[in-house]
């Protein structure tokens, strides 16, 4: 038998002393006797540094107290709940105020997080939390990080908060990871993909466009046209983008209604044929911190395309399929439409132009094709869910493919394998084809991964989250140039445009969509328009976007995030294994600052403390009377 270290020979003789204090008056003399001298004995030995001795009577007190220290049903439990109690306590004082490990359960982080990955967050990067709830003992702004990525609880955000429990057993509010775009006081201009901004001090933001984390990132200022409704009387419906009321309609009657914008301070109406000469203020929807930069996208076929009714084809040139862009929404023409049958549903019904696309282009989006995780059975597909993928009558078919959890990311198909480790996938595999139809079907089912997204007649409710932009003249779709400005077939469509739009009345306007290029003045940032037209951050308030902006539900829905709901911010990807594992895509945190340094010498003085009372506890004298 192996012999004890004097360490743990103390240990058994402190625990052995600890149950004589509690049980000598219930033990027979001679029981008490015989244990106060081996307790006496194995004492001089420790004192001695006779190891071998210490070993051998700590050994036999073992022996003894198995025997004669027998716990009851109530002392066990007591410990038991006691040691639960304890850890619980301390697993929440270090999860909320240290450090934690998430799984992201989303892919509205990608491509710098994936459905499965977990990471490690620091609690401590710009402040110190009070566990269990939002606020902050102590909070550093200047310490936050636009680009950086962050976590914050959803308490107290409309359409956000939900409940749900931490570590199983307490009641907690979900908790969200998204990459802070904004701080307070900053003005922010989309175009091309890109965010132009300036500071609360009118200083250009120029971190937006040089930033390495962002380069193969594309933001959007919005999700849908309408983003979200609320109907405070039965003649009015406010829309809202980033939570914030810009666009009204009120009902005369049943068909007549007047639409009007926010420009800041009061409603005006609506007014879509300024968007054909240059203005200084906001006089439409589409002004609204750049939106009539960006186009709503799908594929459409010849006969699909006849099926829009209002389409002349003899006007635009055949191509293999064809580019419906959606674009420039406004409240006054073309007018929203009510679908009566469906509750009243209200859209937003923007202009439609349409640009031929040869293979050629089609085999450019293929480069660039991502899609959401997908789980493939027996020939039909659903979006991957960390709890369950759900198959129903909206699953599309893909013949061929075989079954699996497959990822479609910038042209490249990888398959997903146990801990979410990545396998490539055979070149002949299906949803490789450049057939138009399998281009197609996977660029208009979006992310949304549902056959209701699909084309299916001049109106629908639902459109997948695919975007076209322009960016200096080139026309981008899935974050890639997939038409240059020298294109022939861009070259032409922007002709069309420009006399389509010239031709126009002020009873029926036509907005070109065209690159408006971005806010600069003289090479410069033009500021004056991005204080007109650029979204404002409140203060105390901050921007959060994924950087999946297609599926992620973010600032865009939801609105601004408190400064008290910020928590963290993530440091590690721990798994899977790959190219990704380590530091995350995004501006590094300080190492050292002051709610750090605060944080790390509490811990270093607890466990300073304990080892104090510990080593005093082990060197007790025993005491016997």
């Amino acid at each position: 038998m192996s012999t004890y270290r004097l360490n743990k020979s103390r240990k058994i003789l402190q625990s052995a002393y600890d149950w004589y204090k509690k049980k000598k008056d219930k033990m027979a003399p001679e029981t008490v006797k015989n244990l106060e001298e081996r307790m006496l004995g194995l004492e001089q030995a420790i004192k001695s540094d006779n190891r071998e001795e210490a070993s051998n009577l700590a050994k036999k007190l073992e022996e003894f107290s198995d025997v004669n220290f027998k716990k009851t049903f109530f002392e066990y439990c007591f410990e038991v709940v006691t040691a639960i109690l304890i850890a619980l306590i301390l697993a929440v004082i270090v999860r909320q105020m240290w450090f934690e490990l998430y799984e992201i359960p989303t892919g509205s982080m990608r491509p710098t997080f994936r459905e499965q990955d977990h990471v490690t967050v620091t609690k401590t990067p710009f402040g110190i939390n009070i566990p269990m709830t939002t606020g902050h003992f102590l909070f550093e702004p200047d310490l936050v990080h636009r680009i950086g990525v962050v976590t914050f609880t959803s308490e107290g955000i409309k359409d956000l908060d939900e409940d749900t429990m931490f570590m199983y057993v307490i009641p907690y509010k979900k908790r969200l990871i998204k990459r802070l775009m904004g701080k307070p006081g900053d003005i922010l201009y989309f175009y091309g993909g890109k965010i132009y901004g300036v500071d609360k001090e009118g200083n250009p933001i120029e971190e937006y466009l040089q930033s390495p984390w962002l380069t193969n990132l594309e933001h959007i200022p919005f999700m849908s046209f309408a983003g979200s409704m609320t109907f405070p009387n039965h003649t009015e419906v406010i829309f809202h983008q980033m939570n914030e009321p810009i666009g009204k309609l009120t009902f005369k009657n049943s068909r007549d209604f007047v639409g009007e914008v926010f420009d800041g301070t009061k409603w005006i109406p609506d007014n879509p044929s300024a968007q054909k000469t240059p203005h200084n203020s906001i006089q439409s929807y589409s002004d609204f911190w750049g939106i009539r930069n960006f186009a709503m996208a799908r594929l459409l076929t010849k006969s699909e395309m006849q099926e829009m009714g209002d389409v002349d084809l003899s006007s635009i040139p055949e191509g293999v399929l064809y580019l419906e862009l959606r674009h420039t929404p406004s409240l006054t023409y073309p007018k929203p439409l009510i679908f009566k049958d469906m509750g009243y549903n209200l859209m937003l019904n923007p202009f439609r132009t349409y640009i031929p696309l040869q293979q050629h282009h089609l085999d450019a989006l293929m480069d660039h094709m991502y899609t959401a995780r997908l789980v493939f059975q027996n020939g039909r597909v659903a979006r991957y869910s960390v709890d369950r993928s759900r198959f129903d009558q909206g699953s599309p078919s893909f013949p061929g493919v075989p079954d699996g959890t497959y990822e479609f990311y910038n042209g490249k198909i990888v398959k997903i394998g146990r801990g979410a480790i990545t396998y490539e996938v055979e070149a002949d595999n299906p949803l490789y084809s450049h057939d138009p139809k399998n281009v197609q079907k996977l660029f208009n089912l979006g992310i949304e991964v549902n056959t209701a997204f699909q084309p299916h007649g001049k109106y629908q409710l639902y459109y997948p989250s695919r975007y076209a932009y322009f960016r200096n003249g080139d026309l981008y779709l899935l974050g890639g140039s997939i038409l240059k400005k020298d294109d022939p077939v861009l070259s032409e469509f922007n002709k069309k445009e420009e006399t389509k739009e010239k031709n126009s009345t002020s009873e029926k306007p036509y907005i070109a969509f065209k690159d408006n290029g971005p806010p600069l003045k003289d090479g410069k940032y033009d500021i004056d328009f991005i204080r007109s037209f650029g979204l404002h951050i409140p203060e105390k308030q901050y921007l959060m976007l994924g950087d999946n902006h297609a599926m992620s539900s973010d600032s865009r829905a939801f609105g601004f995030v408190p400064e008290a709901n910020l928590q963290g911010a993530p440091s590690l990807i721990i798994w899977p294994p790959g190219e990704r594992w380590g530091v995350p895509s995004q501006k590094p945190y300080q190492l050292f600052n002051f709610p750090r340094m605060i944080v790390w010498s509490l811990v270093a003085l607890s466990l300073l403390i304990w080892y104090l009372l510990h080593r005093r506890y082990l060197h007790r004298p025993i005491t016997i009377k």
